[in-house]
This record gives C-alpha cells, sequence and structure tokens, in this order.
C-alpha cells in the first residue's frame, strides 16, 4: 500500500502481518500519518517497522500516540520494560536464576497483560542488542484462527469463560510464588471469545496464561485449553520475525497470540525494550463477558 510521500505497507503472512517501510516514527506523527497507521494495525495486526534505533523516549512517545501507557510490571515507575539476560555490571546473568525464569516464561504463546481486567490493547517492542543465533519472536493469528473453525464448533466454544492465572504459566518454567505475590495477581476471568472493539471481528482469546474453563472439570479445561493453542499455533496462522537491531514491532494483543524463541542465554546478549497501551475496559462485568464491540461503538 503505497502512498504519495507516506509509507509503503506490505503483508508479509497469509492473513497479517505487515512491514512498514519508508518512515521514520522517531518523528512525531501528525493526524494523517497516524491515521494511516492506526488502520494498517487493524487490518494487519502486527506492524514491523525495520532498522529505526528509537530511543527509549522516542519509543514511549510513538507508542503514546496509539494511548495510554502501561507501567512496567517490574518498576511501576516507568513505561519501558527492560527484558534482557544482561546484568546491570554488563555480566550475562545467570539462565537458572528467578528473574531468567521469569523472563523465559514468555516463551510460551501468549497475549500481554491478561492478568488485567482491560488487558493491553496494543504492544511495542524494540530490539537493542540481539544474539548471532536464535531468539525470534513469533506472532499468531487467533482471528483467522477463528474464522478457520466450522460453525458448530464455532457455536461451542462462543460464550465460554477461561480463567488466566498469571503466576501458574510462570511456574511451568520452575518458579514457586510466595502468598503474597500470589495475592498480588489472583487469576482473572476473560472470554474464550472476544468481539474486537474496534472492528467488531471475532478472535479466540487462550495462551498461556489460561488454565481452566469456568464450570469445566480441570481435565476437560486443561484438554480444550491445550487442543486451541496448538490449533492456533499452526504454521498457515503464524508468522515469524527474525529481528535487526533497531528494529521495533508494534502488535494487536486483541487479535495475536506472541512468544519469543529460545537463544543461548548463556553465551550471548539479547536486549528488549517493550511498551505496552493500556486496554480500554474490562473484558467481564458482573461475571458476564462484555461485548467490547458494542461498548466501544456505544460510547463512540
Amino acid at each position: 500500500m503505497p502512498l504519495d510521500g507516506g509509507p509503503r505497507i506490505t503483508r508479509l503472512a497469509e492473513t497479517f502481518f505487515a512491514e512498514v517501510t519508508e518512515i521514520d516514527i522517531s518523528q512525531p506523527l501528525d493526524d494523517e500519518l497516524f491515521e494511516v497507521l492506526h488502520q494498517a494495525a487493524l487490518e494487519h495486526a502486527v506492524l514491523a517497522f525495520k532498522v529505526q534505533h528509537l530511543t527509549d523516549e522516542q519509543q514511549v512517545a510513538f507508542s503514546k500516540r496509539f494511548g495510554p501507557l502501561e507501567d512496567d510490571l517490574m518498576e511501576p515507575s516507568q513505561h519501558v520494560a527492560f527484558m534482557s539476560n544482561r546484568e546491570s555490571d554488563g555480566s550475562l546473568r545467570d539462565p537458572d536464576s528467578r528473574l531468567s525464569k521469569f523472563l523465559r516464561s514468555n516463551q510460551q504463546w501468549h497475549s500481554d497483560s491478561t492478568f488485567y481486567q482491560a488487558p493491553a490493547r496494543y504492544s511495542f517492542l524494540s530490539a537493542r542488542r540481539m544474539p548471532a543465533i536464535g531468539g525470534a519472536t513469533q506472532w499468531a493469528d487467533l482471528q483467522a484462527a477463528w474464522e478457520a473453525l466450522p460453525a458448530s464448533r464455532q457455536a461451542e466454544l462462543d460464550g465460554l469463560i477461561l480463567e488466566h492465572d498469571f503466576q501458574r504459566s510462570r511456574m511451568k518454567e520452575g518458579l514457586v510464588f510466595t502468598d503474597e505475590e500470589r495475592a498480588k495477581w489472583p487469576p482473572l476471568r476473560h472470554p474464550l471469545v472476544r468481539r474486537h472493539e474496534e472492528t467488531g471481528a471475532k478472535c479466540l482469546y487462550v495462551g498461556s496464561q489460561a488454565e481452566t474453563v469456568v464450570g469445566w472439570g480441570e481435565d476437560a479445561g486443561k484438554g480444550l485449553i491445550d487442543e486451541l493453542r496448538d490449533f492456533c499455533a499452526q504454521d498457515r496462522f503464524v508468522h515469524t520475525h527474525e529481528w535487526d537491531e533497531g528494529d521495533i514491532v508494534m502488535w494487536d494483543n486483541r487479535r495475536v497470540n506472541h512468544r519469543g524463541r529460545p537463544w543461548d542465554e548463556g553465551a550471548e546478549v539479547r536486549i528488549m525494550h517493550r511498551t505496552s497501551g493500556r486496554g480500554t475496559g474490562p473484558t467481564m462485568e458482573n461475571g458476564a463477558a462484555v461485548d467490547e464491540y458494542e461498548r466501544w461503538r456505544n460510547a463512540s
């Protein structure tokens, strides 16, 4: 999608993921350019901007153009999450350390911030230092996965509620949490099928933090969640981005899952900086799923 004097937007995967070129996002976006990128994000769900080399201040400014930002989970006084295996003294962190295991859980398929009642809208991830081998990121199109299901299967799934447990997803990496930590981040419920608040399209909403199906037995619920996560992770729904230092990718958490890929954490540095846009409202109210599209439309 070339524009006169504007960016070129090229879809790379079958149903989603586009690369945006001929643009410098270190500079403020005027209203016209913002709207071009906003519509592109709604259409493609994931936008990759190659070799921009943004500062943290520039990344925050670009991210804020799409709405208010979440505070970092680890450092609530800032918007930028620093995800690195390098210690402050420059040494490599022990891959068996608690923080390494915590961050490694991001190698499971997930959508950001399901530990909030209003999960993140967009996330923005920039590559500051990359290993020579490994460390890619993958995204999966949950709208395409939903649309690929038979209508009978869609009818069975639509209306189910999942309980998401942020900490149990990290327990899969061997982490142990204190009672105080468990109380700080209690499980939350989200619908299995979300209707995107801006497009009206339905998407599966199932990732590593989804643990149980409300009203189902544990084994049956786990079986369904595992089945759907595997279904969404088929090659036809997935795109892999091999990072160059300076790349920044933004994605719509309402439509896609993502996961980091392994690298040799004990030998090579990988440094990523992430910002995330706050959700606009809870997915559940009074025990029932919210139709986010209707809420968005009525508020407009």
